[in-house]
């Protein structure tokens, strides 16, 4: 598997779909068998991105490959792999209805009646955590224990899978419910 030329791919998804912006947001792959994490790179647009631009980083954090700078974001990608040895795609973005309820700094709790209770039931936000930090991923092991999906007070979204395909699908989902229960308020 070329993770690199797959990430290329799915980053200029991800931008399409308007949840990550040039500015705003990440995405990385592992493999785990190589000890090798593959992160997108710092203040690009996604839509552009080639394989040779991915950031490729070894177990020690010492960036191996690409031509791209690491994403800021990197130790939050880091804690997530290491706290779920399941996970090995992982996406931080700023998606505007998921964020807007990260700047609640309160949990997002799913009412049972939605089709996607099935799914999610809960997005744990985080305490507040300066970004680029390990202080933003304080408490990410517990708040995926039971979720693909948290939130980050007053900063964003972190979602994590098996695969990178999945990791935009339950992204794509929780920001339509997101945007879906806000619209119900509205009315």
């Amino acid at each position: 598997m070329d993770y690199a030329q797959q990430l290329a791919f799915f980053a200029n998804i991800l931008e399409q779909k308007r949840l990550v912006t040039a500015l705003e947001g990440n995405a990385s792959m592992i493999d785990r068998e190589a000890g090798l994490t593959y992160i997108t790179p710092s203040g690009r647009m996604k839509l552009l991105l080639q394989k040779e631009d991915i950031s490729v980083m070894d177990e020690s954090g010492a960036q191996v490959g690409g031509r791209g700078r690491r994403s800021s974001e990197y130790l939050l990608h880091e804690a997530v792999y290491r706290a779920r040895p399941d996970v090995n795609a992982v996406v931080h973005c700023h998606c505007p209805y998921l964020t807007a309820y990260a700047l609640r700094y309160q949990d997002f709790i799913v009412p049972e009646g939605c089709s996607l209770h099935a799914v999610f039931q809960r997005f744990v936000c985080l305490p507040y955590g300066k970004n680029g930090t390990h202080e933003i991923h304080r408490g990410i092991e517990a708040a995926l224990e039971h979720s693909p999906v948290c939130l980050l007070s007053g900063h964003g979204v972190v979602c994590v899978s098996d695969c990178m395909e999945s990791c935009i699908g339950l992204l794509e989902a929780a920001e339509g419910l997101a945007k879906t229960l806000w619209v119900a308020k509205q009315i």
